[in-house]
């Protein structure tokens, strides 16, 4: 039977010039998986706690020890003790180059599985490290619906307010941290996993996270969402037909044309959130309509 852990203590060789990044997002590859994760805590050999290490006193070649947590479940074999010898590297999603070389030291067990998606407990985990409690805004819409607009523009509003705000768009996730990801259901649901993660990260930090995405399958969207403390989901339901006319990349001419399959609202299903806390519609309201609904929606939020 395979054992599953979210957390893990690692020693790892930092191979890379780029110093080494607290709470931002890698992959973690293992003989078994590619997973979402982050390096919560490190230290150095021979330190006895664990600190937040100064990336400008880090040097490639140096051997760290580490606290992982990934977004899903890593398999492990508690029976052959595979984990006390399970060799991963970690890759920078933006240049897919390795960064570092990993061995398992223990991991914790919170349940036995072959499968699993949402880290037990996931809400403990999230919580700001500072004052400001994060936020998770979900935008979900058809292609062409408005939705990574408005995300930008709430982006910007709320940058100008002062506040910290992360703006992540599926598609350009899609580039880099999901780029090994195709589009069946199996990875569409893994792609709204690691995004989920990433956002998770952000709002760990105390920042209003902002994603944009398609997510087109209400029981991925729910089971994200419930890993979070705090979200908004804000429902862009923006007609199919003024989509398709706006058809900003040709995507649903291709879809029609039989040249691009399984297209979300031509032959794949869209599940629309049955009780969204925001609904904005970009053909019935403007830009800044949108906008503003939104934004109050999050400065309500972060006044209670």
């Amino acid at each position: 039977m395979l054992a599953t852990s979210y957390d893990v203590l690692a020693t790892l060789r930092w191979i890379s010039p780029t110093p080494l990044r607290i709470l931002s997002p890698y992959l973690m590859r293992t003989p078994r998986q590619t997973l979402c994760g982050c390096i919560v805590r490190a230290r150095r050999n021979g330190d006895l706690n664990f600190s937040l290490l100064t990336p400008a006193t880090m040097h490639a070649g140096e051997m760290v020890m580490v606290c992982l947590e990934t977004h899903r479940p890593i398999l492990l074999d508690p029976e052959t003790e595979e984990m006390k010898s399970a060799n991963f590297t970690i890759v920078d999603p933006n240049d897919q180059q390795i960064v570092a070389e990993g061995t398992i030291q223990s991991a914790s067990l919170p349940h036995q599985s072959s499968g699993g998606s949402s880290p037990p407990g996931a809400a403990a985990t999230i919580k700001s490290d500072g004052q400001n409690k994060g936020l998770a805004v979900w935008f979900t819409g058809l292609s062409g619906s408005g939705k990574t607009t408005i995300c930008r523009s709430v982006h910007r509003e709320l940058q100008a307010r002062g506040m910290g705000a992360e703006s992540l768009d599926a598609d350009d996730l899609r580039k880099t941290l999901n780029r090994d990801l195709g589009f069946c259901k199996e990875d569409r649901d893994e792609n709204i996993r690691r995004i989920g993660f990433v956002a998770r990260l952000a709002t760990r930090r105390g920042a209003v996270a902002l994603v944009a995405a398609i997510s087109p399958y209400r029981a991925i969207r729910n089971e994200v969402c419930e890993t979070m403390e705090n979200t908004l989901e804000v429902y862009v339901n923006t007609p199919l037909e003024v989509c398709e006319r706006r058809d900003p990349k040709g995507l649903y001419k291709k879809a029609r044309a039989g040249e691009l399959r399984s297209f979300t609202g031509i032959d794949d299903p869209y599940e629309p959130p049955l009780n969204p806390d925001i609904r904005c519609d970009t053909s019935r309201e403007t830009l800044k309509a949108s906008t503003e609904k939104v934004v109050s929606a999050v400065l309500r939020f972060l006044r209670q």
